[in-house]
């Protein structure tokens, strides 16, 4: 799974591109503050989220990924710009600095949209789960194969869902009923975003299909 790579940028994306004195480290405002919410998603069996903090999570999630895939090619864009512009063997700095402020400008955006989403998802949670996600990231940061042990939960999470809608399914057969839909699901949704990686839009889906499993067996 690609997340490590994912939460790794998001938590760089809350620190300064540029350190104006490397003698004098303020302390960071968000350390221990926020949490990524897809370090929330992957952690929700530990922290005992419920279904509808887990939605509202997803939610959020859902909401600003897009922006942010946008918002990263943006800040590579400028990013690049800013580079070519001082490798010139003669820097007009006017142009530079305009270029300075464009990368400036995307990244306080990226910066805006993560801690906006972080903030939001903090609220969600009890002061209970707060200070469990707060030993977790802790943990993460002294040790990454802590995070490494969260994705394998998460697989394993992932990997209980099918074979429970394997199960759903095989008892929709049994008992005479059509369990294509649910094949058809797991095919086109499923199957694709899978070998996209995408974990948490694959293990929403697989919630749906379980809840959908639930309430026709009743």
């Amino acid at each position: 799974m690609k997340l490590l790579i994912a939460f790794f940028a998001l938590l760089t994306s809350l620190c300064p591109l540029f350190a104006a004195d490397h003698s004098k480290k303020a302390a960071d405002p968000f350390t221990g503050a926020f949490f990524p919410p897809e370090l929330v998603l992957l952690a929700q069996g530990r922290i005992a989220l419920t279904p509808d903090q887990l939605e509202a999570v997803r939610a959020h999630v859902e909401k600003t990924q897009p922006r942010s895939d946008e918002l990263r090619v943006k800040l590579e864009r400028e990013t690049a710009a800013l580079a070519a512009l001082t490798k010139q063997e003669r820097v007009a700095e006017a142009p530079l600095l305009a270029q300075l402020d464009k990368v400036l400008d995307a990244e306080r955006e990226v910066k805006h949209l993560h801690v906006g989403a972080a903030v939001a998802v903090k609220n969600l949670l009890t002061p209970e789960q707060q200070s469990r996600m707060r030993e977790l990231s802790f943990e993460i940061a002294k040790d990454h194969a802590a995070f490494t042990k969260l994705e394998e939960e998460t697989g394993k999470r992932i990997s209980a869902k099918v074979e429970r809608v394997k199960a759903g399914a095989q008892k929709w057969a049994d008992s005479g009923r059509d369990p294509s839909v649910i094949g058809k699901t797991m095919e086109e949704k499923v199957k694709p975003l899978m070998e996209a990686d995408k974990v948490f839009e694959v293990e929403a889906v697989l919630d749906r299909v379980l809840e959908q499993l639930k309430q026709d067996a009743k």
